[in-house]
């Protein structure tokens, strides 16, 4: 087989343009610090490190929906704590109302006007402008007080709740959606299930107090201390509720962190360059090159006519 001069050149021009296409592949993974910066640069390890990333763009969702019901139920949790204090307030004060010494009832019924007003205000908190106990009505006010009733203390019903019993969710995980809001319905006023109105039973108690200065109405006084151990019995269920969801979160927040440290320990394997490997490869391919660079000029040699053309 006679191999002509254009063969040989030919030949030489693809093997030169092989080992820099290879040296080109080797200077990208160490730029890059990536050893798949396409899908065609290894097919089967650019699958799995799209699914390892999906994964984690998953989990990085859901640990901010896990931050933003943290953020709303530690604000439950803190104004729940408010409410208890004043409940506990309360009956601070419904006690010393009971004690047939105390004669300063009207200053008391004063107190308890404040603190109803203080209550209703705590009612109606807002996180990140939604109503914390407005259910799923979290653009308007929940608890509204009706001032005709409290300035001529008439035996009415004196807020009134506009929200609803229903909750919101958010998907903490790729099983569960949790309920992230407390309606105020289970916390303020459950007499509808047989319990305690907080507002009302402080409206009575104030009432009791201002109307009766002298000798107080021991059977009205009994029934609000037992209410208002009721409404401490309310806000308790209400901390429990918030507290187990809060250690799922966190239960689910854990996992997550430890799940993103294995899967970016995978991703880091699959995907990024090893820089001794590569950087004595491509010392290799620069070895190559110059030595098929010297070989190739001693097989195109310049010829007769070569010489004749100059």
């Amino acid at each position: 087989m006679r191999v002509t001069d254009s063969y040989r050149i030919r030949t030489v021009i693809e093997n030169l343009n092989a080992s820099r296409e290879r040296m080109n592949i080797l200077q990208e993974q160490l730029a890059s610090a990536k050893r798949i910066n396409r899908p065609s640069d290894d097919p089967s390890g650019a699958t799995i490190a799209m699914r390892l990333r999906t994964a984690l763009e998953g989990n990085i969702q859901y640990d901010k929906n896990i931050e933003d019901a943290l953020g709303f139920l530690s604000a439950t949790e803190n104004t729940l704590n408010d409410v208890y204090e004043i409940i506990l307030s309360v009956k601070d004060i419904a006690l010393e109302g009971a004690n047939d010494a105390t004669t300063d009832r009207e200053d008391l019924a004063v107190q308890l006007d404040l603190i109803l007003r203080n209550l209703l205000e705590i009612s109606n908190t807002k996180y990140r402008g939604k109503y914390i106990f407005g259910g799923t009505k979290t653009l308007s006010m929940p608890f509204t007080l009706d001032e005709n009733v409290i300035n001529r203390d008439l035996e009415m019903q004196l807020v009134t709740y506009r929200g609803d019993s229903k909750t919101f969710k958010r998907q903490i995980n790729e099983h569960t959606a949790l309920d992230l809001n407390v309606p105020g319905s289970k916390v303020f006023d459950m007499s509808a299930e047989g319990r305690v109105n907080m507002f009302q039973e402080i409206y009575e108690l104030r009432n009791n107090f201002k109307n009766s200065p002298m000798k107080i109405d021991r059977t009205k006084m009994d029934q609000s201390l037992d209410n208002l151990d009721e409404a401490l019995d309310q806000l308790l269920d209400a901390f429990v509720s918030v507290g187990t969801r809060k250690q799922m979160l966190f239960f689910n927040k854990d996992r997550f962190e430890l799940q993103n440290i294995t899967l970016k320990e995978r991703l880091s394997h699959i995907e990024d360059t090893d820089f001794g490997s590569a950087f004595i490869q491509f010392k290799a391919e620069e070895n190559a090159l110059n030595a098929a660079l010297s070989a190739g000029a001693r097989v195109i040699s310049l010829s007769l006519l070569d010489f004749l053309r100059i």
